[in-house]
């Protein structure tokens, strides 16, 4: 069965969606370096929605590790706030029992872990919650960056003025695309199905992910990581993101000045956007 991210509905604007950033609901705490040499930030906007289902959070761990997660809700009424709510915050929680003995902890565990706990949320009645949400995590030491993700939540790296996307998207696309590929989709049939491309595939809560991704990349000074939700991606095309990013003061106190132009300019619908933005300097 496909899964389609439901939201609120967003109330109708008759303008842009906000010009300061506070009218769009912002959050933007200062930067944070857990580490010589490497600095994190964040931000997020409720944008047009009538509320936040982003959620986010970023920490040192127990064993030395600078973790981050993103989780963008889905569902109605306040079901994809809780999902994210639970599946970020437990991220830490798992990865902490995971590591308590020593070893390395493992991240598609962690996933499965956080879908059956997102499955089974109940609502104040005790109705298993219409909900679910994605997840976007990396794990950092030294340099070496472990990534987790599922859903369509996105993990980028901008390297030397590139930006490069990490992880696939797990949506009725990808599954498209691949089909088209190996020649078991005609042009014609890709066309007529396309239009439900944005249908997530895997996310927690559907009890039984069909795809986690999961892999390892080292960083290079001046790197720069970033974990989003799709809203934010969509706030930032292209080029635009890698603009923003290279144009960042070395605290990384100046986004929210950067951010604004785009809010002014967005469309009247915009949805709940969020990241996390780390960035390498050792």
């Amino acid at each position: 069965m496909l899964f389609r991210k439901r939201k609120s509905r967003p109330k109708p604007a008759s303008g842009p969606v906000a010009l300061p950033m506070e009218d769009a609901g912002a959050s933007v705490p200062g930067c944070f370096s857990p580490v010589p040499g490497l600095f994190a930030t964040s931000v997020s906007l409720l944008g047009s929605r009538s509320s936040q289902q982003d959620v986010l959070d970023y920490r040192l761990l127990s064993d030395g590790q600078f973790a981050a997660a993103v989780c963008d809700g889905m569902g109605g009424l306040n079901g994809g706030a809780l999902a994210a709510r639970t599946a970020c915050f437990g991220f830490f929680e798992e990865y902490e029992k995971a590591v308590q003995d020593g070893g390395e902890a493992d991240l598609p565990g962690i996933a499965r872990a956080l879908d059956r706990r997102v499955a089974r949320l109940k609502d104040e009645n005790g109705e298993f919650l219409d909900g679910g949400c994605t997840l976007a995590a990396a794990l950092i030491y030294k340099g070496r960056v472990r990534w987790l993700s599922v859903g369509d939540s996105r993990i980028g790296l901008l390297r030397e003025g590139q930006m490069h996307w990490l992880n696939r998207l797990h949506n009725y696309r990808m599954e498209l695309d691949e089909a088209l590929q190996a020649g078991e989709l005609s042009r014609e049939e890709y066309e007529a199905e396309l239009p439900r491309g944005h249908a997530l595939l895997s996310f927690l809560g559907c009890d039984g992910l069909r795809y986690i991704d999961c892999r390892e990349v080292w960083l290079k000074p001046g790197d720069f990581l970033v974990l989003c939700s799709d809203g934010f991606f969509d706030l930032l095309p292209g080029p635009e993101l890698v603009r923003t990013l290279t144009a960042l003061t070395p605290a990384m106190t100046n986004l929210p000045k950067l951010l604004s132009p785009f809010l002014l300019h967005s469309q009247k619908r915009m949805d709940n956007a969020s990241a996390v933005i780390v960035r390498y300097e050792v």
